[in-house]
C-alpha cells in the first residue's frame, strides 16, 4: 500500500515489469497532478486576490470562501444590497454593512478577469478531491490484486479477511496474514 507496484514487483521476484510499473507510474502521474494543482492553485488565489483588492477596492485579508463568491457575483457592494432586498433575503443584507466588506469593480473586464481566475482556482479544488479518491483507489487496486497474486504464487501464501466488530471496538477489522 506504500507504492502500488511494489506488490506486483515482489510476486514477479523483483522485477518491475507489467502492472508493476502500471500501478507504479500511476501513482506518480498523480501525485505530480496533485502537486501541480495545488502550486497553480494557489497562483490562481494570489492572482484573484491581487486583482480583487486593486480593482475593487476589496478588503481581502481574512476573508472567507462566501466573501471572493460575492465577489464574483455581484459588480459591486451595492448591487449585492439591492439585489438581496429584491428576493427578500432579509437575513443577508447586512452583510455589507460593515466596510471592511464593501467592494466596487472599477471595470466590467476586471470583474470578469477575477471570475474566470476565482472560476479556475475553484475548479483545481475540486479535482483535488478526485484525485486524492484516484490516490487511494490506486492502492487499494493494486493491494488487491497483488495480494491475489502472492495468495496463487508457491512462493508465499497471502490471506485476507474482514472480521466482525469485537465488544472492545466496534468497528469491522481486516486481517492480513502472509
Amino acid at each position: 500500500m506504500i507504492l502500488p507496484g511494489l506488490g506486483h514487483r515482489y510476486v514477479n521476484q523483483n522485477n518491475w515489469t507489467g502492472w508493476a510499473r502500471t500501478y507504479a507510474a500511476a501513482d506518480i502521474g498523480l501525485w505530480l497532478s496533485l502537486i501541480g494543482g495545488e502550486w497553480r492553485r494557489d497562483d490562481l488565489v494570489q492572482s484573484y486576490t491581487t486583482l480583487a483588492s486593486g480593482s475593487a477596492q476589496a478588503q481581502v485579508i481574512g476573508k472567507d470562501r462566501t466573501f471572493f463568491l460575492n465577489l464574483a457575483s455581484f459588480e459591486s457592494s451595492d448591487v449585492y444590497r439591492e439585489t438581496m432586498l429584491r428576493n427578500r433575503s432579509w437575513d443577508l443584507i447586512g452583510y455589507v454593512d460593515d466596510p471592511s466588506f464593501q467592494w466596487d469593480w472599477d471595470s466590467r473586464e476586471a470583474f470578469n478577469r477575477y471570475r474566470g481566475l476565482r472560476d479556475d482556482a475553484e475548479s483545481l479544488r475540486r479535482r483535488r478531491s478526485i484525485l486524492i479518491a484516484s490516490l487511494v483507489a490506486n492502492r487499494l487496486i493494486s493491494g488487491a490484486i497483488a495480494a491475489r497474486s502472492a495468495g496463487r504464487s508457491r512462493r508465499s501464501q497471502v490471506t485476507a479477511s474482514l472480521a466482525p466488530p469485537v465488544e472492545s471496538a466496534p468497528v469491522l477489522s481486516l486481517r492480513v496474514q502472509f
